[in-house]
């Protein structure tokens, strides 16, 4: 029998065939689903990793910021600025700004790969982001930089991740003599003849200011307080109070126009022209004063004669040399306020040292005292013909009749010869090339001697450097050939015999000549005529050799003597050009701090003498004028002839001139004294991706 085979079922094979389809199908689809897991999975991955690139590379932005900050305020160049001069005396130092640095980051795996650098930029930023803060109505200049960082890391998994940030940065120097007058304190100003006064004036206290009745004093440009103006909290209603003392006072003529006819509507102009300020101005840039006073570990270096921690001794940083310890050693300080320090950054320090019982005289810089003593002759005695010393006279005993009213009864004077310093820079540049390359146009000159005694009245007295030959200032150019100014620092009292500055130099692309741009900084100044002399007022006679008061006298000595003769046009007086920075001794119930037109001291008699040509004395001060401190030393009071007396006589210490003209040399706008110190800002611009 003929059996028959069972039917094929076509189902069967259509659902295995549906089946191995499905199969496919899922395991594409689980292919695909992985694979775009995997893709999902790299992408967050790199995204995470990308996150981390722009943290790192944002801090990286952040510490470059910093850094470039901190060593800016440190006086540490951050980058090489040869446009820059009020950078030109850094040093060059670009390892913390351009790197490249593979490192694991905390909380981060594999070996991140990043780079950071810095770049001046001198034609500003570019994108209008970060473009400083000077502005027209200041002394100063902006520098701008372009900051870059990345951030990259290399894995197999996700190839090369790399975030790129970029950031401008500006630097904002705006040097103290950007004012023509400028107070850390009180500002007092009792015009005793005509004075106009051009450039601004600013003062972190009050300001008290006036003329004697019967003179004016004209101011044209912006006053700025930060208390009270002529004892009222506004310009509007301050316009009859005054500093005690000052009762008799008329007010100020506010007139932007000094050749023209002051605007008749004063109070008005003077709402104008004074302005009170919502913060004080910061003349020690990047300092802060109160948390320096506050640290315990600055405590002992900001500590004065009295042994009081003193903010002025912050202030006086600018003129003063480092703190030391007993034995010597350097104490703990801000290193913002030691970048300050004037003794730190001049290019030649000249110092004097009678410790011993010897007059020692080291010419070097603040890393070694000594550097250049082989290449200075330093020391001569009065007088001597054809003499080269850049020191006469060291620490010859005269007497100051302002510092004698307070018990100092001499003060140890030493000459520098500008003249001759002047020479001897010249020819030893030339042999010496560190001396070329340190140079910056900054010396520091100061008698250490028994500087720190509290006894004004003992053998050691009060130490004084003495300015003469000096019309004509040394001139160096920078590596632009623009000049670098010519600054005299000291901590001692500083005395300007005879003109100062008054020869004028040539400046490239300047079709006229200017005055070399010069400062002159101390624990206190104080003008001497040209005819003064320390026979005449020496201590080791009787006191009759400064009584009846010493006329001021234009006419003075030979260059033999090392004082240059008056200048032509100023036989009649005595001019400086130049920025002053000084301390004053402010005002109490029972002293008076002579007002800022007596911050430039004077202890002669400068009202009476007559010319033959029937004319008066004059005093020209042409430059910046500026109280940063108290002095420490120089702390008699001011003795105005129609208050005190010396002892036993009755001949005043010192009579004004009948005429006293203050100029603001408007030159400091593009060129600045060598070293000036400067009140800094720093701003930072938006992100930008390259």
């Amino acid at each position: 029998m003929k059996k028959s085979l069972p039917l094929r079922n076509s189902r069967r094979g259509s659902a295995l065939l549906a089946t191995m389809i499905i199969v496919m199908v899922i395991s594409v689809a689980a292919l695909g689903i992985m694979d775009y897991s995997m893709t999902v999975y790299r992408n967050s991955v790199r995204q995470a990793l990308l996150d981390q690139a722009k943290e790192i590379s944002d801090g990286e932005m952040e510490n470059l910021y910093y850094t470039w900050k901190d060593e800016l305020l440190k006086k540490v160049a951050v980058a090489d600025v040869p446009t820059a001069p009020e950078m030109s005396a850094l040093t060059a130092s670009t390892a913390p700004f351009s790197q490249t640095i593979i490192s694991n980051f905390a909380g981060m795996s594999g070996n991140w790969t990043v780079t950071r650098s810095l770049a001046f930029n001198p034609v500003g930023t570019g994108d209008g982001s970060a473009e400083g803060i000077v502005n027209g109505n200041l002394v100063g200049k902006n520098y701008y930089f372009t900051a870059e960082t990345s951030a990259s890391i290399t894995l197999p998994l996700t190839g090369t991740v790399t975030f790129h940030s970029g950031r401008h940065f500006a630097y904002s120097s705006t040097p103290l003599f950007q004012y023509a007058v400028f107070y850390q304190g009180n500002l007092e100003m009792a015009a005793g003849g005509n004075m106009n006064i051009t450039g601004p004036v600013s003062t972190n206290a009050s300001a008290y200011l006036g003329a004697v009745s019967g003179y004016t004093l004209q101011l044209s440009d912006t006053v700025s307080f930060f208390q009270d103006y002529n004892g009222k909290p506004d310009a509007t209603s301050g316009e009859t109070d005054y500093l005690e003392g000052y009762s008799n006072l008329v007010d100020p003529v506010y007139n932007p126009n000094p050749v023209d006819a002051a605007p008749a509507d004063q109070t008005a102009q003077r709402a104008i022209q004074v302005q009170k300020m919502s913060a004080q101005s910061s003349f020690i840039g990047g300092v802060d004063v109160a948390a320096d006073i506050a640290n315990p570990s600055y405590a002992l270096a900001y500590t004065n004669l009295q042994g009081q921690v003193d903010p002025n001794e912050i202030y006086r940083a600018v003129i003063a040399p480092p703190p030391t310890a007993s034995d010597g050693t350097l104490l703990d300080e801000d290193p913002v306020v030691a970048g300050s320090r004037m003794y730190n950054s001049a290019g030649v320090l000249i110092t004097i040292d009678a410790t011993s019982g010897t007059t020692v005289v080291h010419v070097g810089d603040a890393a070694n005292p000594s550097r250049y003593d082989a290449d200075f002759p330093t020391i001569t005695s009065p007088g001597t013909a054809g003499s080269t010393a850049v020191l006469q006279t060291p620490r010859t005993s005269i007497v100051d009749p302002r510092e004698l009213l307070n018990g100092a009864t001499n003060v140890n004077l030493t000459t520098l010869d500008v003249g001759n310093l002047n020479n001897q820079l010249t020819a030893r540049m030339l042999l010496n090339p560190t001396l070329r390359s340190n140079y910056n146009g900054v010396v520091y000159v100061y008698d250490k001697t028994n500087n720190a005694s509290t006894n004004v009245n003992d053998a050691a007295g009060l130490n004084g450097i003495r300015l003469t030959d000096a019309t004509t200032t040394p001139n160096f150019p920078d590596v632009n050939g623009n000049p670098l100014g010519f600054t005299v620092v000291s901590n001692n009292g500083v005395y300007v015999q005879g003109d100062y500055n008054t020869t004028q130099i040539t400046v490239p692309g300047v079709s006229t000549p200017v005055n070399n741009p010069t400062a002159i900084m101390g624990d206190a100044v104080t003008v001497l005529s040209q005819g003064w002399s320390q026979t005449a007022n020496s201590s080791s006679g009787p006191l009759q050799q400064i009584t009846p008061n010493r006329q001021a006298d234009p006419s003075g000595a030979t260059p033999a003597n090392g004082i240059n003769p008056a200048s032509t046009g100023t036989t009649d007086g005595m001019t400086v050009n130049s920025a002053i920075l000084t301390g004053n001794t402010p005002s109490t119930d029972t002293t008076n701090s002579g007002g800022a037109q007596n911050l430039v001291r004077m202890i002669e008699d400068w009202y009476y003498p007559v010319e033959p040509d029937g004319s008066h004395l004059s005093l020209t001060l042409d430059g910046s004028l500026g109280q940063l401190f108290t002095s420490k030393y120089f702390a008699g009071a001011f003795a105005p002839g129609i208050q005190a007396a010396l002892p036993g006589s009755s001949n005043y210490v010192y009579i004004q001139p009948r005429t006293r003209n203050f100029n603001y040399d408007v030159g400091f706008k593009d060129r600045t004294p060598a070293g000036a110190p400067t009140t800094t800002a720093f701003t930072r611009g938006d992100f930008f991706f390259w």
